[in-house]
C-alpha cells in the first residue's frame, strides 16, 4: 500500500512556521526585556546599598551644618556614581524614561518628612527610583517604561556630628595612677 504524499510540503511548512513566528518573536523579546529589567534592578539596588553604606559612615559631615546638607549631596552622589550602567537622563521628569532620583531618609530629621542623612546610631534609609525605558517595540506601545524601585536601610556608626560626643581623632584624656612612694628597707630577723 503506498502512502499518499502532498506534491507541495513546503507551502504546509510555511505557513505553520508563519502562524508560529509571531508567537515566538513575543516570547523572545519578553526574555530578553526581562533580563534587562533583572539587570537594571540589581544595578539599581547595589546603588542604594552604596549610597546607604556612605551615609553610615559619616562621611563628608560638616560642622555646624544643621541639616547635613554638604553628606546629603555626597551620598545622593554616591548612588549616581554606582548607578552608572543605567540609561539616565539627568533632564528628564518624573513621568518620563530615563527619570533617576535618590531619597535618602532618617529616623532622627530635624523636621519630620524632610531628607536627612541622619545622626549617629540613627536608622538611615535610601531609596532609588528609575523608571527604565523598554526597547521592545510591542512593550514599548504599551508603556514606554517601567519604574523600578530598590530600597536598603543601615544604622549609622558613631561619627562626629555637630552636638554628638566626641570629634573623630580625639581621645578621652588617659588616667594615669599617683605614684607611690619607693618602698624602704625593711629589717629583716
Amino acid at each position: 500500500m503506498k502512502i499518499k504524499r502532498s506534491k507541495h510540503p513546503l507551502g504546509q511548512t510555511l505557513v505553520e512556521f508563519a502562524l508560529i513566528l509571531p508567537t515566538l518573536i513575543i516570547i523572545i523579546m519578553g526574555i530578553f526585556e526581562f533580563g534587562r529589567m533583572l539587570q537594571v534592578w540589581i544595578t539599581m539596588q547595589y546603588s542604594a546599598q552604596a549610597a546607604a553604606r556612605y551615609a553610615s559612615t559619616g562621611q563628608t559631615s560638616v560642622a555646624g551644618d544643621q541639616w547635613d546638607s554638604a553628606r546629603l549631596a555626597a551620598v545622593k552622589a554616591e548612588a549616581l556614581k554606582n548607578a552608572v550602567t543605567l540609561n539616565i537622563q539627568p533632564s528628564a521628569r518624573p513621568s518620563d524614561p530615563g527619570y533617576f532620583h535618590v531619597y535618602v531618609y532618617s529616623s532622627d530629621p530635624p523636621v519630620q518628612g524632610a531628607e536627612y542623612p541622619g545622626g549617629p546610631n540613627a536608622r538611615v534609609v535610601v531609596d532609588v527610583i528609575f523608571n527604565h525605558p523598554l526597547i521592545t517595540p510591542i512593550l514599548n506601545l504599551i508603556a514606554p517604561y517601567l519604574t523600578l524601585k530598590a530600597h536598603s536601610e543601615m544604622i549609622n556608626e558613631r561619627f562626629r556630628h555637630p552636638g554628638y560626643g566626641t570629634p573623630v581623632g580625639l581621645l578621652p584624656p588617659t588616667v594615669y595612677p599617683t605614684p607611690t612612694p619607693t618602698s624602704t628597707p625593711t629589717p629583716r630577723p
